[in-house]
């Protein structure tokens, strides 16, 4: 039923429990940088067989990809489809309550092998009404109930795969930890625009970069300059620390609220998190850190703390004792990566701010952020010297 390029085929449909007779409309879906195809299906299912039955209607998204397709997925090196591997072994229903998912089924599309072997898809619930409204807009408040909600969800998730064994499974095609601290970096992004990738926001990054080194102080740009030149010794320092299991793009268009569920077990409001595709096994600073690379007036002093309250609860009921010193290395982690990861977006809105108090301000937070980064590089760097 090709309603347009890329449509899914009947047989994919049907191995995701669709029934291609019962789609009565169907429409692309922005599918953002991750590489896959997205398509939204208005379906009217009957419910009987006999003439004149009854339908029922529903939506659902259907998302379906190949392996190291598109510049996210190339850039983190996803052989393996991550997210549809995350559900393949078993991973993904391992998720504590209070994180929601939308995926339904999942199916790779050559059965019984790796989903890296050919493409793979996902059924998805259609999330519209539990997104955030106006996701690029930073909630109202110092800390506002979504963001205390999310950083808790992330805590639960963070402290259920503590240093787990399971996360070293190959078959789950995590991004390494190299990937995810430089897949937005200025060598990650030449090499996609010489690869021929037309992602717009490709442009844009190149342009925030050159910013990013002209507009901070000069010692925080040769530090960081030579540290993404030279990452094996801070990403040394980084393997080192306690790891878990990161969303690895935690902000605003990922993130939503779903009601308790109403069959056992029961619980409460989840956060809902979509979009797996940068799934890494990783500090776990680095997830409640990520929402300031869109909400850039959040507070990341006062974002951490509360994390930080909640991570320890969750640690402390599974034994684990959060050691200050710990703490400041994850912190420095993560506000590296924060430095490497979206610099270039504080770079882009210092630049195109208005002159004046907002220029000022967009200024100072870009250099806040160039600061916090480079002691972080120095103070992993430092501890990893012969």
């Amino acid at each position: 039923m090709p309603f347009f390029p890329d449509f899914p085929p009947d047989e994919t449909l049907r191995a995701l429990g669709v029934d291609p007779r019962h789609i009565i409309r169907a429409a692309p879906v922005n599918g953002g940088f991750s590489g896959a195809r997205l398509t939204r299906l208005w379906l009217a299912i009957p419910a009987g067989a006999w003439p004149g039955a009854p339908r029922w209607h529903a939506t659902r998204i259907v998302k379906t990809q190949v392996a190291e397709s598109g510049w996210i997925a190339s850039a983190t090196r996803d052989t393996h489809i991550r997210e549809i591997a995350l559900w393949q072994t078993g991973l993904a229903a391992r998720l504590p309550r209070r994180i929601g998912l939308a995926v339904e089924r999942f199916f790779p599309l050559e059965p019984g092998g790796p989903p890296a072997s050919g493409p793979a898809a996902l059924l998805m619930r259609d999330m519209r009404a539990r997104l955030m409204r106006g996701p690029l807009r930073t909630p109202p408040g110092r800390l506002p109930a979504p963001i205390l909600d999310a950083l808790d969800a992330l805590a639960a998730l963070h402290a259920r795969f503590w240093n787990a064994r399971e996360l070293d499974d190959p078959r789950l095609g995590l991004a390494s930890q190299r990937d995810t601290l430089l897949w937005l970096s200025p060598d990650a992004i030449e090499k996609a625009l010489a690869a021929g990738l037309t992602e717009p926001y490709l442009w844009l990054a190149r342009r925030g970069w050159e910013a990013f080194f002209r507009l901070i102080a000069p010692e925080d740009a040769a530090t960081l300059a030579a540290t993404l030149a030279r990452p094996d010794r801070a990403l040394a320092a980084i393997a080192r620390l306690p790891r878990t299991l990161v969303h690895g793009d935690v902000w605003g268009p990922n993130l939503g609220r779903l009601p308790p569920t109403r069959r056992a077990p029961r619980s409460g409001s989840r956060v809902l998190l979509i979009d797996w595709a940068l799934a890494s096994a990783a500090p776990a600073t680095w997830d409640p850190l990520a929402m300031c690379g869109a909400w850039h007036t959040l507070s990341p002093t006062v974002l951490l703390a509360a994390y930080r309250a909640h991570l320890t609860r969750h640690l402390a009921a599974r034994g684990v004792t959060l050691e200050p010193g710990i703490w400041r290395l994850l912190v420095a982690s993560a506000y590296l990566r924060g430095a490497l990861a979206t610099g270039e977006a504080y770079a882009r809105a210092a630049e195109d701010a208005a002159d004046g108090r907002a220029r000022s301000r967009a200024l100072a937070r870009l250099r806040w952020w160039a600061r916090r980064g480079a002691q972080g590089a120095r103070l992993l760097e430092g501890i990893n010297s012969p």
